[in-house]
């Protein structure tokens, strides 16, 4: 396919190859129309785009076997696929770069792995887009040779290029101006339809109409308009020429009575190909992760690094909010950021290979398996526990601190899980870096790490995860609580659920009530130990006027003062406390919260990729 820049020449290969289906027309396989039948055809139709669609990171040999491993059937086995994966390098000419990384080939090479990757499944149909864009002239013209290769093998060879170089090579070109067809036919009969000498002069032909009109100016047009009326000219008079009716009229009435053929029965998808697939799609991936050395050590090491960074950090007689944060925090961060770029950064090969016969579980599974087997909130919990087993830290936690782990980890799938669907749903990588911290910043304002969340905070906190880790951390740590309610009492608690602030508030409030009767009955019996002394004394009076020898009343000794216990005041060591916990939180419901979102996000990276599907 051939023409100017803007022709329509890869919008009219997307239509032929069921990327883009045309909104008229057909496009007939066997006489089957193939945007009725494209699950069943899809398999005997390549495509190559203008970009590789191959995983940089691999070898050769890798690429070729995973592909095999997911476009081929189920029944073939090892053996044959590594027979088949040796016939396609041979005829592409890889096999000595099979163990070589696709990083490290050249263009034209790269470009044979991608031709090679569709060989594979040995299609009847290739289509390729611009492949010799890039490549200097002596690769080009390999590459073209190869296609040449290909089509004499018994396989029909569709591609677009600018080139003109080797186009004598092709059976037949499709020459397009402005989306409209100017000429179908030989390429050496395309010369003599538009007056060509040679190839390179094709296009400064097609268009020599255009600028001529223009230098005339006989009325005003713009150059798109007088464009449109030399294409449709081009379009009349090839209809009238013998090659329209030898390839296009002929084959157009033939095509009505052609007997349609039966179509090629579905591949009923089971259990057994959705695990197969997931455990290729999971051994490739770890394989293009393994080979980033460098990204692998920034990975393992962030844990550690953040351990420590915590440890310098934390009050050793604070209270031990902040280490149980930073667990919920980082888990969500891990998974997040490592997952935000995955879909969007293997976009391409993604398109191609759900073309294909890739399921959406098994793909969103294996991202979710392999990113999870980074194992770094293992290494930042297993660093802090070492820290509090060595006394240096306490990080206190029910049975040895293993379900904290538990925790940890279903918060980092749902880190993960939010991560993939940032990567569903942007168009570039720097869009999904770019929201990572518009997601893990209002984690840290309304998770509970700043104080009891009230009015909106409260409200916003629920639809953050770090809020439900964070508790369930505090929850599970055994500790006590700084500010509580009576209504949110652990079973546990030695305050009862009022939270030490309010305990000792309570505790103060009881003795000085208590000081108070004290008080109270001391002046009491103090006034009515005067008052019989008063009355004695009275009495005595009396006795001594009658000139009686009364015995004189003895003055009472006053009781001792009753005594006031001291104010309690909080104490300076806080380390056995943590603040708060969340009053609408709870083992079950913190953990039920966790896996909806968990689940509720992977349902939304599939619908996300399904909306993007094509085909």
């Amino acid at each position: 396919m051939l023409g100017p820049s803007g022709a329509g020449k890869s919008t009219l290969m997307d239509s032929l190859n069921g990327m883009r289906p045309a909104s008229s027309g057909q496009v007939l396989v066997n006489n089957l129309d193939l945007y009725q039948h494209l699950e069943s055809l899809k398999l005997s139709i390549g495509y190559v785009p203008q970009d590789d669609i191959i995983h940089r990171e691999l070898t050769v040999y890798r690429t070729l076997y995973y592909v095999a491993r997911l476009r081929l059937s189920r029944d073939i086995s090892a053996k044959e696929i590594n027979q088949i994966v040796a016939e396609v390098m041979d005829v592409t000419g890889l096999s000595e770069r099979r163990d070589v990384p696709i990083a490290q080939l050249s263009g034209g090479q790269r470009k044979r792995v991608s031709i090679a990757v569709e060989l594979i499944t040995k299609p009847s149909v290739i289509f390729l887009d611009e492949p010799t864009s890039g490549l200097d002239p002596a690769t080009e013209e390999k590459v073209m040779k190869l296609f040449r290769q290909i089509a004499e093998s018994g396989r029909t060879v569709i591609l677009t290029t600018h080139a003109m170089e080797n186009v004598k090579l092709f059976d037949k070109i499709v020459l397009l101006m402005r989306g409209k067809l100017v000429f179908y036919g030989r390429p050496d009969e395309a010369l003599e339809h538009v007056g060509a000498e040679s190839f390179k002069d094709l296009y400064d032909k097609l268009e020599a109409p255009i600028s001529e009109r223009l230098a005339k100016g006989d009325r005003p047009a713009s150059r798109e308009q007088v464009a449109e009326e030399v294409a449709e000219e081009w379009k009349r008079r090839f209809i009238q020429t013998p090659q329209y009716k030898l390839n296009v009229a002929i084959p157009l009435t033939e095509v009505s009575s052609r007997p349609q053929q039966a179509a090629p029965a579905k591949r009923r998808t089971t259990l057994g190909d959705l695990l197969r697939q997931w455990a290729t799609l999971s051994r490739r991936y770890m394989g293009v992760l393994a080979r980033d050395k460098f990204n692998l050590f920034i990975l393992f090491a962030q844990a550690p690094i953040i351990a420590l960074l915590t440890y310098l950090v934390v009050d050793a007689k604070g209270q031990r909010d902040f280490p149980y944060f930073i667990l919920a925090l980082v888990a969500l961060w891990f998974g997040t950021s490592v997952a935000a770029r995955e879909v969007i950064r293997e976009r391409a090969v993604y398109n191609r290979e759900r073309m294909v016969n890739l399921r959406l579980l098994p793909y969103v599974g294996s991202k979710l398996f392999v990113l999870l087997l980074s194992f770094q909130c293992v290494l930042l919990f297993g660093t802090l526990k070492l820290l509090d087993l060595t006394t240096l830290m306490d990080l206190p936690g029910r049975f040895g601190g293993f379900p904290q782990l538990f925790v940890m980890i279903l918060t980092g799938m749902v880190g993960i899980a939010l991560g993939l669907f940032i990567s569903a749903v942007v168009r570039t990588s720097e869009m999904a870096t770019s929201l990572v911290p518009l997601i893990l910043i209002p984690q840290i304002l309304f998770s509970g790490l700043v104080g009891v969340p009230v009015g909106i905070a409260k409200v916003a906190g629920v639809v953050m995860p770090a809020t439900w880790t964070f508790d369930e951390m505090k929850r599970l740590s055994g500790l006590d609580v700084l500010r509580g309610k009576d209504e949110s009492a652990e079973p546990a608690s030695k305050n009862e659920g009022r939270g030490l602030y309010k305990q000792i508030e309570h505790e103060n409030d009881k003795n000085i009530r208590e000081a108070q009767q004290r008080i109270n009955a001391y002046r009491s019996d103090a006034q009515k130990k005067s008052k019989d002394f008063e009355k004695n004394m009275d009495q005595y009076q009396k006795d001594l006027m009658k000139g009686d020898s009364p015995e004189k009343p003895t003055a009472p000794e006053p009781d001792p003062a009753p005594e006031v216990a001291g104010a309690k005041k909080v104490p300076d060591d806080l380390s056995s406390f943590v603040d708060f916990l969340h009053p609408w939180g709870g083992h079950w419901t913190n953990l039920g919260v966790l896996l909806a979102m968990l689940f509720g996000l992977l349902g939304a990276t599939g619908i996300a990729l399904r909306c993007q599907d094509i085909g």
